[in-house]
């Protein structure tokens, strides 16, 4: 084998992570030790020039270590634990992308993550009935870059919807929210966008031309994250409420929040702007540690929620 061309072997072999073994090298490619230690030396040199890397060398052994490569452990670690704590992957795809995050590291890098990972690993509960998504997600992301409209089979969660019923479609975005992703789509059926949870759809049976979605109305992801808490309906209202828990609760789940004062006894008054359907989700998990003020219509609804569930576990 010639020189260059065993120089270019050995630069590619330390590119997708191997060790190199001096002893190795030199049987392998049937060359002396000093014409092997010219290769690495080779190699090295021009690492340095290009700041592509170091090369390191260890007890007879050689490695790539790119200079970037503390902060790609550290993104791998991270993203990885963020995808074990979304439960969302079945098994077989969380452990295909678990591998796919930590395969540009080093050997020695790709064994760290796997160490730090061994207890979240180990403790991973997915859904309960969690599904392939991967394919999906890539079907659905392909039909929004095309304006692709869909024609798919939806599993609703409504108790009168108990088949698959037919949706026709446009998807606009597609998003992770608390434990599913979803697809925000502009629909025929609801006459308007409207929020699918993509483990729902059952089928995509066809794909047709879209149309060209007015600007002015389109779906703002950004808004429903600032408005929405789980379900993405009901009128925007401007709630003001007391709230004794951890102020710093509100401000994440609701971002354009604003506290208006801080009481006497440590609560808080807060401002926000919600979706009305999820925000008496949300307002109800909070118990005791918050006291609707107003709207009125809001002060109702919250009373005679909680007066049912109280009822429930009267003697």
């Amino acid at each position: 084998m010639q020189s260059n061309q065993r120089i270019a072997e050995l630069l590619v072999r330390l590119m997708v992570g191997e060790t190199l073994k001096q002893d190795e090298l030199v049987e392998r490619y049937g060359v002396s030790l000093r014409t092997s230690q010219r290769d690495l030396a080779y190699i090295r040199r021009a690492m340095s020039e290009y700041a592509a890397g170091e090369l390191v060398e260890r007890q007879g052994t050689y490695r790539l270590s790119r200079q970037s490569e503390e902060a790609d452990f550290e993104m791998a670690l991270t993203a990885s634990n963020i995808l074990l704590g979304s439960r969302a992957l079945n098994q077989p795809e969380l452990n295909a992308t678990l591998e796919f995050l930590s395969a540009s590291l080093s050997a020695e890098m790709r064994s760290a993550v796997r160490h730090q990972l061994t207890i979240p690993r180990g403790s991973y509960v997915p859904l309960s009935r969690a599904k392939p998504l991967l394919h999906r997600l890539k079907e659905v992301a392909a039909c929004i870059a095309q304006a692709q409209k869909m024609v798919f089979t939806y599993h609703s969660s409504r108790p009168d919807e108990t088949t698959a019923q037919v949706h026709h479609a446009q998807p606009v975005a597609l998003f992770f929210e608390t434990f599913y992703f979803y697809v925000a789509m502009f629909s025929e059926e609801h006459q308007g966008y409207w929020l699918y949870r993509l483990d729902r759809i059952e089928a995509i049976l066809e794909k047709l031309p879209g149309e060209k979605l007015d600007y002015d109305e389109r779906f703002s992801l950004q808004e429903h994250r600032h408005y929405t808490y789980l379900l993405d309906s009901g009128s925007m209202t401007q709630v003001r409420f007391i709230y004794r828990n951890y102020i710093q609760t509100v401000l994440d789940h609701f971002p354009n929040s604003r506290v208006l004062k801080r009481n006497v006894d440590g609560s808080y008054v807060v401002e926000a702007y919600m979706k009305v359907d999820g925000a008496m989700l949300w307002l109800m998990s909070q118990g005791a540690g918050l006291q609707v003020l107003s709207p009125p219509s809001l002060v109702k609804s919250m009373r005679e929620s909680l007066a049912a569930a109280y009822q429930q576990y009267e003697k």
